[in-house]
């Protein structure tokens, strides 16, 4: 019985231990932070901001739903001023900062995708322990 218990432990305790909540990519709310992000994926964990964590979504915006495709490098360019007109708390030191930006392609804004997302990422991983959010 303790055998048993031993190997179902092993199996599912890492699991359990991973922090944060998955969120999927559709659900991001302007102000979540991240652990272990990456911005490819169709979801992420989230964390409190207050915790390690590697990126923050600073600003979305949802474009409105019969806007014909306007192109990728219209969406590039919004999606670059979406980051611009945010104001953000940023550290004096922001080397291992990147900003970067999310819009659908023609596919996913065929399907009903308008979201345009702005994020702060770290390149040195899980060092963030604040919100860039004013």
């Amino acid at each position: 019985m303790v055998l048993v218990g031993l190997i179902i432990w092993s199996a599912v305790g890492p699991l359990a231990q991973k922090p944060g909540t998955e969120v999927n990519a559709t659900e991001y709310a302007e102000g979540d932070c991240f652990v272990d992000f990456d911005a490819a994926a169709e979801s992420n964990r989230t964390v409190p901001c207050t915790e390690s964590h590697s990126a923050q979504l600073v600003g979305s915006f949802t474009a409105e739903a019969d806007e014909p495709y306007p192109g990728r490098d219209s969406l590039e360019e919004r999606a670059g001023r979406l980051c611009q007109a945010e104001t953000l708390a940023l550290p004096e030191a922001t080397d291992s900062l990147k900003q970067r930006t999310a819009y659908p392609s023609e596919e996913g804004w065929a399907s009903g995708d308008r979201r345009l997302d702005c994020f702060i990422e770290s390149t040195a991983g899980n060092t963030l322990t604040g919100s860039f959010l004013k």
